[in-house]
């Protein structure tokens, strides 16, 4: 693969799907400049021209793991009953089945995300998508019961990622990967129920 001859802009997105192979096979921590331009077939030298550092390509990996997560679940609650329990339910099972991705765009920082504006840019769809779904659920229009749409996306949010977490560093108890994706999904359900019946909003959503 040495000495490819590629087209303009080719590099660039050669190296994001190769990047993002390699963190899901390996973790972030395999990736270096040298490594991903083995995996792309140029001198590393090359990917400078694109990426002016490793932070700079972890930041687009980190980028499309959100755009691949907003698809997911915008296929997945298309004609759901209720959206933002399916959203999160595409949350959770993303998250455990990819968690070397998942991992690397959790600890992506606010720096990171105005430093690079596409990565900025995944996340705030992301969220935006959220606050829609969490409208849908408290029968709210836009502008309408903004803080407690948000609220109620967050504590989902809260609730999902610390139980991920704990899931991908082995701390909850052994349990069969679907077990254990049935169980966070089940006590994400709950957060939610538990914050839909807070805002009377349970027969809209849950």
């Amino acid at each position: 693969m040495a000495g490819r001859k590629y087209h303009h802009g080719e590099v660039r997105e050669t190296a994001v799907r190769a990047a993002l192979d390699l963190i899901e096979a390996e973790g972030s921590d395999a990736l270096t400049m040298r490594a991903l331009a083995r995996a792309v077939g140029v001198d590393h030298r090359a990917l400078y021209r694109h990426y002016p550092d490793r932070d700079a390509v972890l930041a687009e990996v980190a980028a499309e793991g959100y755009r691949q997560l907003l698809r997911d679940q915008q296929a997945a609650c298309e004609a759901a009953e209720h959206p933002l329990q399916t959203a999160f339910e595409v949350f959770v099972r993303f998250a455990l089945d990819r968690p070397h991705l998942h991992a690397l765009m959790l600890t992506r920082s606010r720096a990171a995300m105005d430093a690079h504006k596409a990565l900025g840019e995944a996340v705030k769809a992301e969220l935006e998508q959220l606050m829609v779904w969490s409208r849908r659920a408290l029968a709210a229009e836009k502008g309408e019961r903004e803080t407690d749409a948000r609220d109620l996306a967050f504590a989902a949010l809260s609730a999902a990622y610390g139980l991920v977490t704990l899931a991908s560093t082995a701390s909850l108890m052994p349990r069969s990967p679907d077990d254990l994706k049935a169980f966070v999904i089940d006590q994400v359900r709950g957060v939610l129920e538990g914050q839909l019946l807070r805002f009377g909003a349970r027969s809209a959503e849950a």
